[in-house]
């Protein structure tokens, strides 16, 4: 998987995020390396308050439900690759979607826009868009 062009290190850039709902981060890092047959993605991030967060899951890009454990909003995720520079994921609490992430690369795999949707707790549907730009490619990464 090192010639995926998903692969790599990953820099917010906070110009780029257009939220729908919620607060976006001061930053962030989006690490996605190589794992069994799929992807370990792990997200580092400060949230406007300056609290540190991490999340990470991992999962092969087939469209199949993977569980996820100790996250008491999401129990399983999918992962389908749409094609060379789309990547899909799903979050699933029991049997609802409760979120969708569409990474789409650029023509030069220099930037990655991920627009996340889903539902608000009030019912109303949301899309968050952040763009994030290579700082590492898929030799640097473990």
């Amino acid at each position: 998987m090192t010639d995926d062009l998903f692969v790599g290190e990953w820099e917010m850039d906070p110009a780029g995020n257009q939220y729908e709902w919620g607060t976006p981060p001061q930053a962030g890092r989006y690490l996605i390396a190589p794992a069994e047959a799929g992807y370990l993605i792990t997200m580092h991030w400060t949230t406007a308050d300056g609290q540190a967060r991490e999340m990470a899951y991992s999962g092969i890009p087939d469209g199949e439900w993977y569980p996820v454990a100790d996250n008491p909003a999401v129990d399983a995720m999918s992962m389908t690759r749409v094609d060379e520079r789309t990547l899909v994921t799903d979050a699933r609490l029991g049997v609802r979607i409760v979120a969708t992430g569409r990474r789409l690369l650029s023509p030069d795999g220099q930037s990655m826009t991920i627009h996340q949707s889903g539902m608000r707790p009030d019912g109303k549907p949301f899309t968050n868009t952040s763009v994030y730009h290579r700082i590492h490619t898929a030799a640097d990464v473990p």
